[in-house]
């Protein structure tokens, strides 16, 4: 179940950067459409909401909370290192 926290706390952040037009011009070469950019930033909120229910089935509400700020952590940094160097 953690493996889950960690994949979709991931995907989220990566949705989340998706939702930027400077990122998306980083990676796609172009920018996309305001309605397209919203629905995935909205993809992006929930995957991280899922990440941290994932965390909570998991171990419970106090430790799963922990594990699941560990997860962003991880999510984001892995999703801040792959755009930096797509952006070169």
């Amino acid at each position: 179940m953690m493996l889950l926290c960690l994949l979709t706390a991931l995907l989220g952040f990566a949705a989340l950067s998706m939702g930027m037009s400077r990122h998306q011009r980083d990676v796609l070469g172009k920018v996309l459409p305001a309605a397209t950019t919203r629905s995935v930033k909205l993809a992006g909120w929930l995957l991280l909401a899922a990440s941290w229910a994932a965390a909570i089935a998991s171990d419970g509400a106090a430790l799963g909370s922990v594990y699941w700020l560990g997860a962003l952590t991880f999510g984001a940094l892995v999703v801040a290192l792959s755009v930096t160097r797509l952006s070169r």
